[in-house]
Parts: structure tokens; sequence; C-alpha cells
């Protein structure tokens, strides 16, 4: 019981870390902003990604209503494109906290 309390502790403390580095200030908005200037590249290549995905998840929407995907088909190829935003997401918050937090 003492370990699932302290891995209880932990998470809260984590969690509580990453919330922190969150909050809006003049000091985490220079954090970001050096953040991405200095990865320039990568930055551009993740909003990049992130158009596509959404470009995709669209026309994925409109093949299911214009009835040429089935209900099958479109759930996966939905959650696939979901978890690639996800992930991408992830790396955004990365990039802005300065963590490596996983999804």
């Amino acid at each position: 019981m003492k370990e699932d309390s302290k891995d209880a502790e932990e998470i809260k403390s984590s969690l509580d870390e990453v919330v922190g580095k969150l909050e809006q200030d003049s000091k985490s908005s220079d954090s970001w902003g050096e953040s991405v200037s200095t990865r320039r590249s990568h930055w551009e290549e993740i909003k990049e990604k992130i158009r596509e995905r959404q470009s995709e998840l669209k026309r994925l929407v409109m093949e299911k209503k214009a009835g040429t995907i089935g209900h099958d088909e479109f759930e996966k190829k939905y959650r696939k494109l979901q978890d690639e935003l996800t992930e991408l997401e992830f790396e955004v918050y990365n990039m802005r906290l300065g963590t490596s937090v996983e999804f």
C-alpha cells in the first residue's frame, strides 16, 4: 500500500511540475520563443505534419459522409490519424515545456 501512495505522490509532483511550466508568464513566453527559434526547422516540420493530418481527417469525414468508405475502415483510419495528431501535440508540448513527456 505504501508503494501505491509513493507512486501517487510522484505522479502528483510530476504533474504539478508540468502544470507549473504551462503557466503563462513572460519567462515561459520567452522560453517558448527561444525553443522555437533554436529549433525552427523542427517546429516548421511539426506544424506541417499537423496541417497534413488535419486535412486527412477532413477528407476522411467527407468520404464517410459521401458513403465511399465503410464504418469500420473509417474508425480504423480515424483512430490512426487521431493518434498521430496526439503524438504531434505532445512534441509541441515538449518543445514548449522543455520536457520529454510521452504519449
